[in-house]
């Protein structure tokens, strides 16, 4: 799927010159990173995810209820999430991964 049938990715994209910057990475690395990942980033369609919800409230609900959707959308694809956010790390539902845990798994250089 190209970039521009997968409005996630674009959305990514519009960020790409910020994680240049903050990842000091050559533009053309950041694009391959992000090329790469998207290979790896499945969309949950919301009735698939609907059964989950109440899972999720309860394994993350009280920590962090804006979290509910992500820890849900991982149970409905039995996906891990990445997140840098240590609330995530409260929780045993779902496997967590770090961002220096994914740039590592890439190892684009």
């Amino acid at each position: 799927m190209n970039s521009a049938s997968n409005p996630i990715q674009v959305g990514v994209e519009n960020y790409e010159g910020l994680l240049v910057e903050k990842s000091g990475i050559e533009p053309q690395r950041v694009q391959r990173f992000i090329d790469l990942l998207f290979q790896y980033i499945e969309v949950v369609p919301g009735d698939e995810l609907y059964p989950y919800i109440e899972e999720a409230d309860a394994v993350i609900g009280e920590t962090d209820p804006d979290d509910v959707l992500y820890v849900a959308c991982a149970l409905a694809s039995n996906a891990d999430i990445w997140s840098g956010d240590s609330e995530f790390d409260e929780q045993v539902a779902v496997e967590t991964h770090s961002t220096s845990d994914v740039i590592d798994s890439f190892d684009t250089r």
